[in-house]
């Protein structure tokens, strides 16, 4: 439930920035809807907006005047009522009221990663550890309970820093009884003091490609942070939020380039419902970075060039100068459909991955 709401907050706030910048331009926003249609209730006027809630709770919209006049109407419209009316704006001004939801997102990402690193510090590493990235079906690490994503601390009582002194330590001791020390690494990178021992026998001659323990080991860095006074630890917050924001924007920015990567990694509302409750359950600052990620993940999504998105709209708005205003109008909403479409089929097609494939 506390993800849905995050969600619902995130998607609301996009529309809010449509809202603000249509405003400020003088738009009429004939609706603002609290959830997607059919309408529940009317909740009231503010101005010439109607605020409505709706029944499936998921997100919001606004409805702008003229958003999808028919062009062969415009020059019949009374003139003190064209200028209210989207179409009617320049298109400059059409563009920002266009991109002011990715602006929002943007500026929320921003925001919830400033708001961690003003609580926790200003993170630095202080070396590396070696965390378990892959647990093969029926080794013997599985059968001993290692899982992925726990660090390994010491082997033999030997202290491990690196993936490849691990693995020779590994073919060093085959076919002998080994005692692994883990930790576990929370979602801010910090390990925890606690440590498990489990005992294991690697394999002297394993199956091709598994290795002696059945697990694959990478290097991550250990994470410490710098507590500031509180008067500078908001400057010291909004600097390092802004890094990892550009951080993550760079990384979905390198997924989108890689379409097999994308197609696998790609997650529809079961996945991301599981994943941000994953987050509430390790306290309030998991779960602001998780939806930081999300915010950030809304905006360069709402950017593709993909009709019924943001990015389509401001493709659209730029092919006005080529073909011509009027034509992009009797064409558009027949374009956006056909995207809003494709979006849903998407939609049901990642929801169906993550509920029968995980």
């Amino acid at each position: 439930m506390t993800t849905i709401l995050v969600l619902s907050l995130l998607v609301l706030l996009h529309e809010l920035g449509h809202f603000l910048v249509a405003k400020l331009f003088g738009i009429k926003v004939e609706e603002f809807g609290i959830g997607l249609p059919p309408k529940a209730v009317k909740l009231g006027m503010w101005g010439e907006t109607e605020f409505s809630l709706n029944w499936l709770p998921i997100g919001g919209f606004v409805r702008l005047a003229g958003e999808e006049e028919d062009p062969s109407l415009w020059e019949k419209i009374n003139p003190m009522l064209r200028k209210k009316l989207f179409f009617a704006k320049p298109a400059w001004q059409r563009a920002l009221v266009t991109v002011a939801g990715v602006a929002m997102n943007l500026v929320l990402g921003i925001l919830a990663f400033s708001v961690v690193y003003t609580r926790l510090g200003v993170p630095k590493e202080v070396g590396q550890q070696v965390m378990v990235s892959q647990v093969i079906a029926g080794s013997p690490a599985e059968a001993a309970g290692v899982t992925v994503g726990v660090v390994v601390v010491r082997v033999k009582g030997e202290q491990i820093d690196d993936a490849d002194k691990f693995v020779e330590m590994i073919k060093q001791n085959k076919g002998q009884m080994i005692s692994l020390y883990l930790s576990t690494v929370d979602a801010n990178g910090q390990r925890s003091a606690s440590e498990t021992v489990v005992n294991v026998i690697p394999r002297e001659n394993p199956p091709e490609g598994e290795g002696s323990l059945g697990v694959g080991v990478v290097d991550v860095p250990i994470i410490v942070y710098e507590q500031k006074a509180w008067y500078s630890a908001p400057f010291y917050g909004a600097n390092e939020g802004m890094k990892e924001a550009w951080g993550w924007t760079k990384e979905f920015g390198r997924i989108l380039a890689h379409p097999v990567e994308l197609v696998k990694n790609v997650s529809g509302p079961v996945k991301v419902v599981q994943i941000g409750q994953q987050a509430a359950d390790q306290g309030w600052i998991v779960l602001v970075r998780f939806a930081g990620i999300i915010s950030l993940n809304l905006a360069i999504f709402n950017l593709l060039p993909i009709p019924a998105l943001d990015g389509g709209r401001l493709l659209l708005i730029g092919l006005e100068k080529v073909v011509g205003r009027k034509r992009i109008a009797r064409v558009e909403k027949y374009v956006n459909a056909v995207g809003m479409a494709l979006l849903i089929l998407l939609l049901i097609t990642v929801t169906i991955k993550d509920i029968f494939w995980g």
